[in-house]
């Protein structure tokens, strides 16, 4: 799927084909630049209010009990969202096939057939009424958005896109955020909401992405600079916040729920891969004990979490979770 999934942190790297089972190495490429790295164009432009940091407060790291979501034969999966009744997500049989989305409900696994996904599929967002939005790859290496509304597909391209669009997140509202990349390679964050198109550039940012969106429609995820990832809040009200863990290497925000508790993940100085939650102010850092790296992309009104961690006994096997 050309750089769509081709994602060199820990979060989907045994997903990749042709990249080194979950290298530790931090490079310039997030998991969101390089799974939800895609191209769309804006009919309208969001004008930013003035952007702010956070306060780098710490809180004692949270602890959850875990599930695990391993598509059957699976040798790497990946849970990107869930609501009350499905999660979902993508898996690979091996390092060199194209991965696939699938759903996991009521103790079934399925995966999802989307129409002209010659090179693969990620489920990245499932709302309350069961939409479900993602990015595939057609036979020719284009990426496009995609959204399922109960078994009826609709691909989904930014306007001015060039080759490639992805949508990340759909709320309950129907309003969706995804990224695209423009004429001169350079990506752009968005918002459809019923076709009205709105790039969100973080100001200053040389690439943003906007990966998750609550119901009143605040919106967060990964802006860059020259040097290194930001997660970023945007509020309703255009203002602009960075997010950016204590002391991290790099900060990638992926989930909000409606009490504006945000999950993601972050890179250690020693580059091994957290996950974090940021409410009130404050970051909790999150593991799955007795794996070698976590990395969150949700957090459901509920307190449900979801995301992946690596099995510290192998260092080729990703599993899918939930936590709560």
């Amino acid at each position: 799927m050309r750089t769509l999934l081709r994602v060199h942190l820990v979060l989907l790297s045994f997903l990749l084909s042709g990249v080194p089972s979950f290298s530790q190495t931090h490079t310039r490429h997030s998991l969101l630049r390089d799974v939800l790295k895609q191209n769309s164009q804006a009919t309208a432009t969001h004008n930013p209010a003035p952007s702010s940091a956070v306060k780098k407060a710490l809180a004692p790291a949270k602890v959850f009990r875990y599930t695990t979501t391993d598509y059957p034969g699976a040798a790497g999966s990946l849970v990107f969202d869930a609501n009350t009744s499905t999660q979902v997500g993508a898996y690979t049989f091996n390092s060199t096939g194209n991965e696939n989305a699938f759903t996991f409900g009521g103790g079934v696994y399925r995966t999802l057939p989307v129409p002209g996904a010659a090179g693969g599929s990620f489920a990245t967002g499932i709302n309350s009424t069961g939409q479900i939005v993602g990015v595939y790859a057609d036979s020719a290496g284009n990426q496009h958005g995609f959204l399922d509304n109960a078994g009826v597909f609709t691909t989904i391209d930014e306007p001015n896109a060039v080759g490639s669009t992805a949508i990340f997140e759909i709320n309950s509202g129907g309003v969706m955020v995804g990224s695209y990349e423009d004429s001169g390679q350079v990506t752009h964050g968005f918002s459809d909401n019923g076709g009205t198109f709105t790039t969100i550039d973080y100001p200053g940012a040389t690439t943003t992405i906007c990966a998750g969106i609550d119901t009143a429609g605040d919106i967060v995820g990964e802006w860059d600079d020259p040097v290194t990832e930001h997660g970023f809040l945007m509020t309703t009200g255009g203002t602009f916040i960075s997010l950016d863990f204590p002391l991290a290497k790099s900060t990638v925000a992926i989930g909000i729920n409606d009490s504006g508790e945000v999950a993601g993940y972050y890179q250690d100085a020693a580059s091994v891969n957290h996950g974090f939650i940021y409410a009130n102010g404050v970051f909790s850092s999150v593991d799955v004990p007795g794996g070698s790296g976590t990395q969150l992309t949700r957090i459901t009104n509920t307190g449900v979490i979801t995301g992946l961690y690596l099995d510290s006994s192998s260092a080729s096997e990703a599993h899918g979770i939930r936590g709560h």
